[in-house]
């Protein structure tokens, strides 16, 4: 019982000078004489691709990893998405994990099909039966892609989400200018994808942000994009984005 009693009081007492000390610290940050130490964490600048996420190896360093595991979305058919091999997923996390976890090396676990190594978005929304491009549509597209860029600059312009004055400058000379109003949209479409890379050059992931949303509505931009890159060398630059939608020799200005 002694013994007790006597590591009580120690106890207690250790306590008593840690409590002491420790005010003592937070008077000093209080008033800024102590230097609080902030560990960063290695994953706080460190971006990874879609389907997966960073984590802190054994070594402090940041890797990207399969995602463990994707938020649910109670199968809302507004999250799901189509991907290329018509498979319909419930994200388009649970997309990119798929094909993430059928590319890495070693361990196949949780990889459906290995053919999923391939798979990308196709569009948004769950696989269907798509419209038929036919060659009347294929022939208008030129134009009727063109007219919906200059409404969504419009529409930009007016949410003041062009982020450049020119553009906006650009879009008040194109509604008083119906041969601007075609040439305008289509330049500032083509460097609003250019961007991942910034190389002057929209690769076939770049346009997904073009596709994905219209494909169920507009069967022909696919087909039609494709038809764009005439070189076949996978990627589209300036002059083929403006000869595939119509614009004329001087017309195809680069201003990205």
């Amino acid at each position: 019982m002694k013994t007790w009693l006597v590591c009580g009081l120690a106890f207690l007492a250790i306590s008593a000078v840690f409590a002491d000390d420790l005010d003592s610290i937070l008077e000093d940050i209080d008033d800024g004489k102590a230097q609080v130490q902030v560990t960063a964490n290695p994953c706080d600048d460190h971006v990874c691709g879609w389907g997966k996420e960073c984590v802190v190896d054994k070594k402090n360093r940041p890797v990207c990893e399969c995602i463990a595991k994707c938020p649910e979305f109670d199968n809302d058919p507004n999250d799901m998405v189509c991907a290329n091999n018509n498979q319909t997923f419930s994200s388009l996390c649970e997309l990119y994990r798929q094909r993430c976890l059928c590319k890495k090396k070693g361990s196949k676990e949780g990889c459906d099909s290995p053919a999923n190594a391939k798979i990308h978005l196709e569009y948004l929304g769950a696989c269907k039966q798509l419209d038929e491009c036919t060659d009347e549509l294929m022939a208008q597209f030129p134009e009727r892609m063109a007219d919906w860029l200059f409404q969504v600059m419009k529409e930009l312009k007016k949410r003041r989400e062009l982020h450049n004055l020119e553009w906006e400058e650009l879009v008040s000379e194109a509604e008083n200018d119906d041969e601007k109003r075609h040439i305008y949209p289509v330049i500032w479409k083509f460097c609003d994808l250019d961007i991942k890379p910034h190389d002057k050059h929209v690769s076939h992931h770049e346009l997904i942000p073009i596709t994905a949303p219209v494909i169920p509505m507009e069967s022909c931009i696919k087909p039609f994009l494709e038809k764009c890159d005439a070189d076949k060398d996978g990627s589209i630059t300036i002059k083929e984005w403006g000869k595939c939608l119509g614009l004329k020799e001087g017309e195809i200005q680069e201003r990205c």
